[in-house]
């Protein structure tokens, strides 16, 4: 394959649309325009049909149905594998790329809490970019890894509480900041199911009170979890929750709020403690 004859093909915009993908895997249209890849949604849905529409597509892409309230949702679109082999040909093979490897939980039951949680790595990974700081790996729970058991895949996102048990985040993701490398395990929380949600935030309170978060990734001092919501009413009812429950109490500074509004206009630096004062990321 002549991948240079296939790159002088290729526009800045689209080379953009590509390089996004490969740093958060599922994007919608909405979602390269909130990035900036280009400004109009018309161009990008024209670029993303002729990169998928190529001989060798380098895109793929998911489309879906009519959501009774919300009208027709937003394709995703993600690369393929030879999007991926280009990027890396063009970048070099160690440049990191996600893309699905099959085809298996494509988004067919939890599009908004996929779509949510991808929102939460762009406000994190804007909010890196503008602090001059690098975020090391942000890993979801729908990224795979083999377990080492035939035909075994787990989540990327795992976190062991014991030897036998563990929880699986909803996102992991280490901070290169100015004083230490910081790891967060990210909850994104949908609906209002508080009980659920506390439930969650107890498993995570076990993890943390054995240091597995902290033993997994090779780190001598705490991790944190960072707890967002879809509606701002249900986090200060799970907030409120919290402080009640008394096997909380000790571990306040560990546990940060916010909601998906509050991601987008206030600095991600910022966030709620759940006896309501304020909190920050390190």
């Amino acid at each position: 394959m002549n991948s240079n004859a296939t790159f002088e093909r290729i526009t800045v915009a689209q080379e953009k649309i590509l390089v996004a993908l490969a740093t958060f895997k599922f994007l919608t249209t909405g979602q390269l325009l909130d990035l900036k890849v280009m400004t109009d949604r018309a161009n990008i849905n024209k670029q993303l049909g002729l990169l998928r529409n190529s001989f060798k597509p380098l895109i793929g892409s998911i489309a879906f149905g009519v959501h009774p309230k919300l009208g027709k949702l937003e394709s995703v679109h993600y690369l393929t594998a030879h999007g991926a082999l280009l990027l890396q040909e063009l970048y070099g093979e160690r440049y990191y790329v996600r893309y699905p490897k099959g085809k298996n939980g494509l988004f067919q039951q939890d599009y908004f809490h996929r779509i949510h949680t991808i929102d939460v790595h762009i406000a994190f990974n804007r909010w890196a970019m503008a602090s001059d700081m690098d975020i090391l790996f942000f890993q979801t729970y729908f990224d795979k890894l083999s377990s080492g058991r035939e035909k075994g895949y787990r989540a990327e996102s795992a976190i062991l509480i014991s030897d036998k048990n563990y929880l699986i985040a909803d996102a992991l993701c280490l901070l290169s900041a100015p004083r230490r490398e910081e790891l967060y395990a990210i909850e994104m929380y949908n609906g209002n199911d508080t009980n659920r949600v506390h439930n969650s935030l107890f498993a995570h309170l076990q993890a943390l009170n054995n240091g597995q978060p902290s033993k997994q990734f090779g780190l001598n001092y705490g991790s944190r979890v960072l707890c967002v919501f879809e509606f701002d009413n249900y986090k200060n009812l799970a907030m409120k929750r919290l402080s009640e429950d008394k096997r909380f109490a000790s571990a306040k500074s560990y546990f940060l709020f916010k909601s998906l509004e509050e991601l987008g206009v206030d600095d991600f630096f910022d966030w709620w403690l759940f006896d309501g004062t304020k909190g920050s990321l390190f």
